[in-house]
């Protein structure tokens, strides 16, 4: 079987997972260290664990159990002290803590979800992303830099990583061994590029024979992506990459009038695909209709802007597993 690994995190690493499921692959994901926004963040402040939220969304996404344990294990409270957690989240910090390893926990989570694959934190620690703006203002914090507090239409000119390394031995052996590595979709500056920032992950990606795949986002995302375009997003992931990609996967659906009326008010928009301009990087480019035709509903309790659109898990997958067969 052929070897896929992800590199990203969050509900678009999520819908990927659902899909790839269903081929005859084996699937790992390697999540940034990086997240300090929302359940996350207040149990790595207040227990001082590592980043869970994606770790979470990934186990779920590979897990093969039954649907009320699926479910049971992202349900997010609404009410009470517990107000905007998950399950899930409460249970890898409960677990790191009292086995005193994120691996362990993550471990036991797998054997209770009935993981086929690997979820890996690509640090052993919880790290801290700053990003420097075209301005000079420097922004401390992944949640300050996912949703912007400053003018979010100023680009980011440079992403660091505090600290920025060593890398998990086990996210580099995965990455030794992948026939593919899938970057996206998910926020390209704060999901996918921190991974990227991390000592021995760059060298780790250039010495792969993997054929390295950007599926590319579907609409801009406020405070990382104002006005870009595909190729735009291909050469940010290329600058921190040190390499070119092989492939960009791109969706041509566009989301319903009222889907694109609620981007607009968080100040987001389609994401334009200038596939000559793409070309000319050197990419090959794969267009299709990707859209989902089952639109995204905010969970109770979340308190981040999550997508709303999103791809077609059994498409997206379907088009990964044709170009690594």
């Amino acid at each position: 079987m052929k070897n896929i690994v992800i590199i990203g995190g969050g509900t678009g690493t999520y819908t990927l997972l659902a899909g790839l499921r269903q081929f005859p692959t084996n699937n790992a994901v390697i999540v940034s260290t990086a997240d300090d926004g929302g359940s996350t963040g207040k149990l790595r402040r207040d227990l001082g664990v590592m980043p869970v939220g994606d770790l979470r969304q990934c186990l779920v996404g590979l897990s093969y159990t039954d649907d009320t344990t699926r479910t049971m294990f992202s349900y997010r409270f609404t009410k009470g002290d517990l107000a905007g957690h998950s399950i899930g989240n409460i249970i890898l910090a409960a677990l790191e803590k009292s086995t005193g390893s994120i691996e362990k926990a993550i471990a036991v989570v797998a054997r209770l979800l009935n993981v086929r694959g690997e979820v890996v934190p690509v640090t052993l620690f919880p790290a801290v992303l700053s990003a420097t703006l075209q301005n000079g203002k420097r922004i401390v914090g992944e949640h300050f830099i996912d949703e912007p507090s400053h003018d979010g239409s100023i680009k980011i000119k440079e992403l660091k990583l505090k600290p920025s390394g060593p890398a998990n031995p086990r996210a580099l052996r995965l990455i030794q061994n992948a026939d593919a590595i899938v970057f996206g979709p998910g926020d390209l500056f704060t999901s996918t590029i921190p991974n990227l920032l991390v000592k021995g992950v760059g060298q780790a990606i250039a010495k792969s024979r993997a054929k390295k795949i950007m599926v590319a986002n579907m609409m801009t995302k406020h405070g990382q992506t104002d006005k870009f375009t595909v190729s735009d997003s291909a050469r940010a992931l290329q600058k921190y990459l040190g390499q070119k990609l092989d492939a960009v996967i791109v969706n041509t659906g566009k989301p319903p009038q009222k889907i694109l009326k609620l981007y607009q008010k968080e100040r987001a928009e389609i994401m334009k695909t200038d596939s000559e301009a793409i070309k000319k990087l050197g990419i090959r480019v794969i267009e299709e209709d990707l859209l989902s035709g089952k639109l995204a509903v905010k969970v109770p309790g979340d308190s981040l802007k999550r997508s709303l659109a999103r791809h077609d898990s059994e498409k997206l997958a379907k088009i990964i597993y044709k170009l690594v067969s």
